[in-house]
């Protein structure tokens, strides 16, 4: 009876383990996200790739955002600051491949790989932490003038500056 427990108990852990996936487990597939802007208080509206609003607020706040997308897809969302009723700046976040998916080389298996953390989104992850710029640059008006600190602008913003 005692050797019929210990078979049981085996099989059941080596099936946990061909049937478990890495990311799943040992990380999750909803993610806070500090929204961050500058100047700070700048109201904020978080949508899905599709226009749903997911969340909205003032920032510095952290919000929850799904990794998941889609099968084998990550979830994108755009964030907007606003000022009154006009949007003053944009950023779009891309969730990107989570290193835990790879454990399941190891642990997880085919199914961990192909299956689970490709359904639950867990294969994804998102920054600590994002940054919105809060006001446009000015791209052709030539009589105006937008002072920005270098970190709040976009790698597009960054490519335009002219050294001097």
């Amino acid at each position: 009876m005692n050797s019929i427990f210990k078979i049981i108990c085996s099989s059941a852990a080596a099936g946990s383990i061909l049937l478990s996936s890495c990311a799943s487990i040992v990380s999750k597939s909803t993610w806070p996200v500090s929204i961050q802007s500058q100047p700070t208080g700048l109201e904020f509206i978080v949508k899905k790739a599709d226009g749903t609003v997911i969340s909205n607020g003032k920032t510095p706040q952290i919000v929850t955002l799904d990794s998941k997308g889609g099968y084998f897809k990550p979830a994108t969302y755009t964030i907007q600051t606003k000022r009154g009723n006009k949007v003053i700046g944009e950023q779009e976040i891309t969730a990107s491949l989570n290193g835990w998916y790879f454990g399941n080389i190891l642990f997880g298996g085919l199914i961990g790989l192909v299956i689970v953390d490709p359904l639950t989104g867990a294969m994804y992850k998102f920054p600590e932490s994002v940054s919105v710029c809060g006001g446009k640059i000015a791209a052709n008006d030539s009589h105006s003038l937008t002072i920005a600190s270098m970190d709040t602008l976009t790698p597009d913003q960054r490519a335009q500056l002219v050294r001097l």
